[in-house]
C-alpha cells in the first residue's frame, strides 16, 4: 500500500510539474526545455505505470505479461534520452550539431529498447508482484535490466556533471536552487539504477535479493521523480512567491517601525517634512521610514554617551533614548577626544538623502529590535537643563501606516 501511494504521488507529481513547466514557458519554447519537460513527464509516466496496483490491474488485459513494465522501462528511457537531448541543446554550439547528435541518440535508444524488448518477450515470465526476485535469475531477464540500468545511470551521470559546471555559471538564486535540485533528483536516479544493477546481479549469481532491495525499489525512484520535478518547477514559479512574501514582511515591518519612528519624529521633521508618496510599493515605503529612522540616529550621535558600536545589537536601545531626551531638552553633544570645545552637532549636517540602505531587510529587522527594546524602557529622566532651552521641534508631519 505504501508503495502505492509513493508512486502515484511521485508521478503525479512529475507529470504536473513538467506539464505547468510547459504551459509557463509556452511563449519562450527552447528545445532544450521541450526535452527537459517531456523527460519529466515520461518519468512520471513510468513511475505511475511501474505502481505495483497498476502493474496488478493491467496484467489481467494486457497482451503479454508484464508487458505494462516493459512500458514503464521504455517510458523511463525515453525520459533519459530526452535527457540526453537537453544537453546536447544546451552544450552544442550550432543547433545543426545538436540535432545530429538528438538524432544519433535516438538510433541508440530505439536499438536498446529493440534488443531489450527482444530479451524480455523470449523471457517467457509471467506476472508476479516481485518479478526482479522471481525472474531476475534467468538469463535473459539479467540481460534486460542491465540494459536498462546501464542506460539510465549513463545518462543521469552526465546530467549530474553538467549541472555541477552549470550551476556555477548563474547568479540567478533560484536558478541555482532548482539545478540543485534537479542534480539531487538525478542522483538518486543513478543510485536507482545501481541499486537495479546489483539486486538483478545477486539475484542471477545467489537466487535471492539482499536485504531492504524491496524498500530501495520504492524509495529510490519516487525520491529521484519528485526532486527532479521540485527543480523544475522552482525557477518558474519560486520567485512570485518569494516576492509576494517579501512583500508582506516589508509591510509588516513597516508597521512594527511606526512607534519608534513617532518617537523620533521630532528629530525627523527638522531634517524633512515631507512624507512618502502615496502609492508607493512596501519596498518603496520601508525604505523611506529606514532612511527616516537611520537619519535620526546619526542626529542623535552626539549626544551618546559613547560612540555607536560598529556591532548593533536591540542594546542601543537604552543609549538611543537617553540622546534622544538630551537632544530634546537642548543639552549640548557629549565632549569626546582631548579637544577643548565640544563635538560639533549633527543637525544639519544630514541632507534630506544622504543616508543610503544597502541592505534594507537587515536594517529593517535591527530597527525592529531596537523599538521592541525601547517599548519595554521605563520613561527617560528628563536631563537638568540648567538655563537651556528645551528643543522645539519644528511642524511635525504626520504618517499614517498603511
Amino acid at each position: 500500500m505504501t508503495g502505492t501511494v509513493v508512486n502515484l504521488i511521485a508521478g503525479g507529481s512529475a507529470v504536473l510539474g513538467g506539464s505547468l513547466r510547459l504551459v509557463l514557458a509556452r511563449r519562450q519554447l527552447t528545445p532544450a526545455t521541450v526535452h527537459l519537460c517531456v523527460a519529466v513527464i515520461a518519468v512520471g509516466l513510468s513511475a505511475a505505470l511501474s505502481d505495483p496496483a497498476v502493474l496488478a490491474a493491467a496484467a489481467r488485459v494486457e497482451p503479454a505479461p508484464n508487458l505494462s513494465r516493459l512500458l514503464a522501462n521504455a517510458a523511463a528511457m525515453a525520459g533519459a534520452w530526452c535527457v540526453q537531448s537537453m544537453l546536447l541543446h544546451l552544450v552544442a554550439p550550432e543547433r545543426d550539431r545538436a540535432s545530429e547528435g538528438v538524432r544519433r541518440q535516438a538510433v541508440i535508444l530505439l536499438a536498446t529498447l529493440a534488443a531489450m524488448a527482444a530479451l524480455f518477450l523470449s523471457a517467457g515470465t509471467t506476472y508476479r508482484p516481485d518479478f526482479l526476485s522471481a525472474f531476475a535469475r534467468l538469463p535473459e531477464i539479467a540481460g534486460y535490466l542491465l540494459l536498462f540500468s546501464g542506460y539510465i545511470a549513463w545518462s543521469l551521470i552526465r546530467l549530474v556533471l553538467l549541472i555541477g559546471r552549470y550551476v556555477e555559471l548563474t547568479d540567478r538564486r533560484w536558478l541555482q536552487r532548482g539545478l540543485r535540485t534537479l542534480q539531487a533528483g538525478a542522483g538518486f536516479g543513478v543510485a536507482w539504477a545501481a541499486h537495479k544493477v546489483v539486486a538483478a546481479t545477486t539475484v542471477f549469481l545467489t537466487g535471492a535479493s539482499y536485504p531492504g532491495a524491496e524498500l530501495l525499489a520504492v524509495v529510490l525512484p519516487a525520491a529521484a521523480v519528485v526532486l527532479v520535478a521540485v527543480g523544475l518547477v522552482l525557477p518558474t514559479c519560486a520567485p512570485p512567491v518569494a516576492r509576494r512574501v517579501s512583500a508582506l514582511r516589508r509591510r509588516q515591518r513597516y508597521r512594527a517601525l511606526g512607534g519608534l519612528w513617532q518617537t523620533l519624529s521630532p528629530v525627523i521633521t527638522e531634517l524633512r517634512p515631507l512624507g512618502p508618496p502615496p502609492g508607493s510599493t512596501p519596498h518603496e515605503r520601508l525604505s523611506i521610514r529606514v532612511v527616516d529612522i537611520l537619519d535620526a540616529l546619526l542626529v542623535l550621535s552626539p549626544h551618546r554617551d559613547r560612540p555607536a558600536p560598529t556591532t548593533r545589537t536591540p542594546e542601543d536601545a537604552g543609549e538611543i533614548a537617553t540622546a534622544l531626551a538630551r537632544w530634546s531638552a537642548g543639552v549640548p553633544p557629549v565632549r569626546r577626544g582631548t579637544d577643548d570645545s565640544p563635538d560639533d552637532s549633527a543637525e544639519g549636517a544630514v541632507a534630506a538623502s544622504a543616508t543610503t540602505v544597502d541592505d534594507l531587510d537587515g536594517e529593517a529587522a535591527w530597527l525592529c529590535r531596537v523599538a521592541r527594546a525601547m517599548r519595554r524602557l521605563p520613561p527617560p529622566v528628563a536631563p537638568d537643563t540648567g538655563t537651556r532651552t528645551t528643543r522645539v521641534p519644528t511642524t511635525a508631519r504626520t504618517e499614517r501606516n498603511p
